[in-house]
């Protein structure tokens, strides 16, 4: 089996701390098992456990997406770009679920984001609201 960039990476970070796999998965908060897994299977991580290990090991989190092959070298260079790696991620994933599912998944992120648009929209328009304040002639 052909190691990923990311199992290579976290090999070698091992090797160089000279720690185990296992130390490496339990001192970043993941279950012992983890890194062995994606090193030595056919294993993908999730968000949870990159950032966790990205965390403890002092990288950026996209550094090790990047590894895990999550988002593109251009997704790094971009500086301008708005867009949140997570939801390339999970959009990707939303296209594999049956169209009902996606439908379900859809609509509550949707009621969700409008939801907090809206009451961010009441907070900030009642902080704009002008004081009125007394003056005793």
């Amino acid at each position: 089996m052909q190691k990923t960039a990311l199992a290579e990476y976290l090999f070698n970070i091992c090797k160089e701390k000279k720690i185990s796999l296992r130390s490496l998965s339990i001192n970043a908060g993941l279950s012992a098992g983890t890194v062995h897994s994606i090193i030595y299977r056919e294993y993908e991580p999730s968000l949870y456990s990159l950032n966790q290990l990205a965390d403890y090991l002092g990288v950026k989190r996209q550094f090790l997406w990047k590894l895990a092959g999550l988002i593109e070298e251009k997704d790094l260079e971009d500086e301008d770009k708005k867009s949140d790696p997570r939801m390339d991620y999970y959009c990707e994933k939303l296209t594999t679920l049956p169209e009902p599912t996606r439908e379900l998944i859809i609509n509550i992120v949707g009621d969700i984001v409008n939801y907090h648009i809206n009451a961010n929209a009441a907070n900030n328009s009642a902080r704009l609201l002008p004081v009125k304040v007394k003056v005793k002639e």
